[in-house]
């Protein structure tokens, strides 16, 4: 069982904080740079948001602002990029493909090159035909950014329900 109560020398967090972040050894860890800088890329510093767009009675339906959910980014996502993009239904649409797109509207820019797909008779996005692209020129979000989710397309029997998968992560 772990001792939640020891006491650890700075050289043993130095090492530890080195060992997960790639921080050069005998770098200054408090200063925030390194640490910041460490972090950037790697996993520890991503941030998930799942967004419930349509609970999971409704029937997905086309628009922007679908669901009239928007997504406020908060301060402590300030500089991170979109690094990945996911989205599930729970009742699986048929015929045609349901289509998905993250538009900044504070930078009136859509995230996404090639939209989020779940295909008919699929229920996740990680199953589909063609994979989300994330533009690199519309990733970046900053305090304040109001992120809105747009569905382009509807399967022609719609699913019912959809969760959104956002990833962030310092650049």
């Amino acid at each position: 069982m772990a001792d939640y109560n020891s006491t650890y020398t700075g050289a043993q967090i130095d090492a530890a904080i080195a060992k997960i972040g790639g921080i050069e050894a005998g770098a200054d860890v408090t200063d925030t740079a390194n640490v910041t800088a460490a972090l950037a890329g790697s996993v520890f510093g991503t941030q998930v948001v799942q967004l419930m767009v349509f609970d999971d009675s409704q029937d997905v339906a086309t628009g922007d602002g679908a669901g009239d959910l928007f997504f406020r980014v908060p301060s402590t996502m300030n500089g991170m990029n979109l690094v990945a993009v996911a989205a599930c239904v729970q009742t699986a649409g048929t015929t045609g493909t349901t289509d998905i797109q993250i538009h900044n509207v504070t930078d009136t820019a859509d995230m996404l090159s090639t939209v989020i797909t779940i295909d008919s008779g699929e229920t996740d996005s990680s199953t589909a035909a063609a994979a989300a692209v994330i533009d690199g020129t519309a990733d970046d979000v900053a305090t304040g950014d109001v992120l809105r989710i747009d569905v382009d397309a509807v399967s022609t029997t719609a699913p019912k329900g959809l969760l959104l998968e956002l990833q962030f992560r310092l650049p």
